[in-house]
């Protein structure tokens, strides 16, 4: 008797210490709540909904299974690599609108936008070049893309670390997998209102349910409108979604899905480039409403998808898929550059510019996936094929004679500047790239405790560019490059996975050298090893990993004053960059009350070998954080009422070129709802509660240089009927 209940003890404390090490090393919840906790826990063990994948209608803060790694669907535990979601309810909690709010929840994701309309994404010390959306790969196009709401997904998974087996080429940071809402054979439709701060006034309508009697037709519509002024002075926005998709039944064992989104977003105002500093690095006075840009600017994007996929289920738990997706990314935009008047703290607009950028992609993948056995054991094999396109027209026109406009930052009329006439074409870039691969991945049960994930992708690249203003052409060529991939999980027990993975790195690049020669593709290694724990039938999952990655000739941007005629922007390869770290991460429900995302992070990225003025153990890119903590969390006082909140910290960040330095920061936000009724939800969301002032991006002197939000308040009701 006295065994047994110290085993049934054991058993229920095993996830509550694993969530207390992580947790205590967040700033975890006092002792008597982890009483609390524990003494709840064996309700939790009944509740299964965390198992389904999709997250919508779930409650939870995590998901059940996911592809992002593989492409097998396994659960976070059976996956050898660092995984997390941000689930739809997650989402709708914490006021998340856009793919800028994913970076600032999700553990180990840090933001850099320096710019009003150009976001940058940041992993374990290196940047995300790919997205995929339904598990198909797109370019993760700071210029163009529109994620500025995220209406249509059910939930984003985050794969950090190396993306080979989805991308074939990228960088080993990691991937983003936006995952759209399906339709429902149940009919529903939900209306959603909010107001906030800046005039933030924004409508939503999701109708979903069958088409015709027998539910084999089933379809749903998203609609979504925002118009709204921003913290900065002149700067807002216009942003319109419209999402249609439709599943079909052709048989009992196929399921045809189509549909498109066209996403719309104005936004006057806009700057091109970030704010100055001071000769000697330090901040400027200034307004966090501080603008560098005219009035008359403006940065407009449109985004059109067409989708399909067709899946047929041969039984035997096998199936065939066939996806597609084309997309359409447009860029119209008047901007100006800036330019300080020599040995002064005063700037001049120094030119004023028209980008016009059209970028289409294609896609399509083929797969097959399921059981089989050998030697008496069951294993689970995915096999494959992909297409990719990416073509490229990119036109810039200037106004000539040169723009001059002087003004002091610190206090300025962003009304006074005459806008010029824009017309003189100065910058033109077209390019196609095509890359084709086959991949397979296999998990093979080599005992029961013991499985062993191998795979690889084989892909054949070409690239092809043209400076269309100095006729200038560059590419490359890459036949039958293989990408491998194995990892081990070790099952200590039915909680808790020991695992490692290793693959290696293949990412051609589009940078440039001073002479608008093309530098050699990036190449490396990743490697993790780790520890996962699943708890209460994959409601609450946790997770503790080391890393590293090795990339070779990553390029290292060049001031623009070092790149020839024609040239935006230039760089020189970086030698060898050496990324370690570790991380630590809980999310799911720690009771049927609770649910919580958390995680910690700390890598180091330095050079291992000297590369120009960098020596050897220099920090790379020291203006990304280092150390990140991310918490967010939600508990339910009742059935009408909840509360909950989130923080965001980070280490200091700096430029190893000059003084320019942001000390360490926390913003913490706060959110609590009400249902009201079995219809009527409302939520009140407040971000940046201490109104906390920091600058969340660093460039230069000169530029890029931007402010993090203000506080903000939301609020949100939604009518579900």
């Amino acid at each position: 008797m006295t065994n047994h209940s110290a085993q049934r003890k054991a058993a229920a404390l095993a996830p509550t210490l694993m969530a207390a090490a992580i947790l205590g090393t967040l700033g975890a919840p006092a002792h008597g709540q982890a009483q609390q906790q524990e003494q709840s826990l064996p309700e939790v063990r009944v509740n299964a909904q965390a198992a389904s994948a999709t997250t919508e209608g779930s409650g939870s803060y995590t998901s059940g299974s996911m592809t992002a790694a593989t492409r097998l669907n396994l659960s976070m535990r059976e996956t050898p690599q660092s995984v997390s979601v941000v689930t739809r309810q997650q989402m709708d909690d914490m006021n998340i609108r856009s793919v800028e709010d994913i970076a600032n929840i999700t553990p180990g994701l840090s933001l850099n936008k320096g710019a009003t309309e150009r976001a940058s994404f940041y992993s374990r010390g290196f940047s995300i070049s790919n997205f995929t959306e339904d598990g198909l790969t797109m370019s993760a196009d700071g210029d163009t893309l529109g994620f500025a709401t995220l209406a249509m997904y059910d939930r984003v998974e985050i794969l950090r670390g190396a993306a080979g087996m989805m991308n074939g080429v990228g960088n080993p940071s990691g991937t983003m997998n936006f995952v759209r809402k399906r339709p429902t054979a149940q009919n529903e439709v939900s209306l959603t209102g909010s107001v906030g701060r800046y005039h933030d006034d924004r409508g939503e309508v999701d109708a979903r349910g069958a088409l015709n009697q027998a539910g084999s037709l089933r379809g749903r519509a998203v609609a979504a409108y925002q118009d709204t002024d921003t913290f900065i002075s002149n700067y807002r926005h216009k942003r319109a979604l419209l999402y249609a998709t439709a599943d079909a039944d052709l048989s009992r064992d196929t399921t045809l899905s189509v549909g498109f989104h066209v996403n719309d977003e104005r936004n006057p105002g806009s700057t091109w480039y970030g704010l100055p500093t001071a000769l000697d690095g330090s901040f400027l006075p200034l307004d966090r409403s501080a603008s560098n840009a005219p009035d008359w600017t403006f940065w407009d994007k449109k985004n059109t998808r067409l989708f399909a996929e067709l899946e047929h289920r041969l039984g035997n738990g096998w199936k065939v898929k066939l996806a597609a997706q084309a997309l359409q990314d447009e860029l119209d935009s008047v901007v100006t550059g800036i330019a300080r008047v020599p040995k002064t703290n005063l700037f001049r607009l120094s030119a004023a510019n028209a980008f016009v950028y059209d970028r289409q992609q294609r896609i399509v993948d083929a797969q097959a996936a399921g059981p089989f056995r050998l030697l008496g054991r069951r294993h689970e094999i995915v096999f494959g094929a992909s297409y990719r396109t990416r073509e490229t027209e990119d036109k810039g026109y200037k106004s000539v004679p040169d723009y001059s406009y002087t003004f002091n930052p610190v206090n300025w009329d962003t009304g006074a500047p005459v806008k010029p006439a824009i017309g003189t074409f100065y910058y033109g870039q077209d390019s196609k790239t095509k890359q084709t691969g086959v991949y397979t991945t296999a998990r093979f049960s080599l005992a029961d405790p013991l499985a062993l994930l191998v795979g690889g992708r084989v892909d054949w690249y070409d690239y092809r560019a043209i400076n269309t203003f100095t006729g200038a052409r560059s590419g490359y060529k890459v036949s039958r490059e293989v990408t491998p991939y194995a990892g081990l999980v070790y099952d200590i027990d039915a909680r808790h996975s020991l695992y490692g993975s290793w693959t290696s790195i293949f990412n051609p690049q589009s940078a440039v050298d001073r002479h608008g020669v093309l530098l050699d593709p990036v190449t490396g290694i990743n490697m993790e090893a780790g520890v996962k724990g699943e708890y209460f039938g994959g409601a609450l999952n946790a997770s503790a990993a080391v890393f590293r990655i090795v990339q070779k000739n990553l390029a290292t941007a060049l001031p623009l004053t070092q790149c020839g005629p024609g040239l935006l922007s230039c760089s020189e390869a970086a030698g060898e960059v050496r990324s370690d770290g570790f991380e630590l991460s809980v999310s799911g429900a720690l009771t049927p009350r609770w649910q919580m995302s958390a995680g910690f992070t700390y890598n180091t990225a330095e050079y291992a070998k000297a590369q120009g003025s960098n020596a050897a153990g220099a920090r790379y890119a020291a203006e990304r954080p280092s150390r990140l903590l991310r918490l967010s969390t939600s508990y339910r006082l009742s059935d009408a009422w909840r509360v909950g909140g989130a923080l965001r910290a980070q280490n200091q960040i700096y430029k190893t070129n000059s003084a320019i330095r942001q000390g360490g920061y926390a913003v913490a936000d706060l959110n609590a709802g009400w249902q009201v009724n079995g219809q009527l939800d409302v939520r009140l969301s407040v971000t940046n509660v201490f109104d906390r002032s920091y600058y969340q991006a660093i460039s230069s002197i000169d530029s890029g240089n931007a402010f993090g939000d203000p506080r903000s308040a939301v609020l949100t009701a939604k009518y579900t009927f």
